[in-house]
């Protein structure tokens, strides 16, 4: 009986052991990570997470979470718009979904400098959400788009000086 019982004991110690994390457990990983600046351990909780819960409720935030550690943490924008683009076209009627169009084309506009993949982008992003509050700032780029600060600068500079 002892024996028996002593089975029973390691067999559930064992299972505990292999059974699989719940997604609010891994989602506390991939927030603890993100807390502690740590993108390399961000990116490899999320890519968990979608593994093991590929259709689970978390899993959106956990591909958006790779694109902003990628973007944010690594400052790989490159990387990013694959990983944003890769978010939309998988969730395209999420809450993030407008960020990460409008965050393309800012991406390409200001960090890698293609403008033409960044008009597109803004583009895209206002034909699917005009009314989003993000709109302004993507036609204000649209606008702006190649200009440098001081360009920008020198534009409003006699607006504001007629005004007066």
């Amino acid at each position: 009986m002892k024996t028996l019982s002593m089975a029973l004991v390691l067999a559930a110690a064992l299972f505990a052991g292999c059974a699989k994390e719940t997604e609010q457990t891994m989602w506390q990983k991939i927030e603890a990570s993100r807390a502690n600046n740590n993108p390399d351990s961000t990116i490899l909780a999320c890519q968990t997470l979608l593994k093991d819960f590929p259709e689970g409720t978390l899993a959106p935030g956990a591909l958006y979470m790779i694109a902003e550690s990628y973007y944010r943490g690594k400052h790989d924008p490159q990387t990013a718009t694959g990983y944003y683009r890769s978010f939309i076209a998988r969730y395209p009627d999420v809450v993030q979904t407008p960020v990460a169009m409008f965050l393309i084309g800012f991406i390409y506009n200001n960090d890698l400098k293609n403008t033409d993949s960044a008009r597109i982008g803004y583009e895209q992003f206002l034909a699917r959400f005009p009314t989003h509050e993000l709109a302004a700032s993507a036609k204000f780029e649209l606008d702006n788009i190649g200009k440098t600060p001081d360009q920008i600068l020198a534009e409003q500079e006699p607006k504001s000086a007629t005004k007066k």
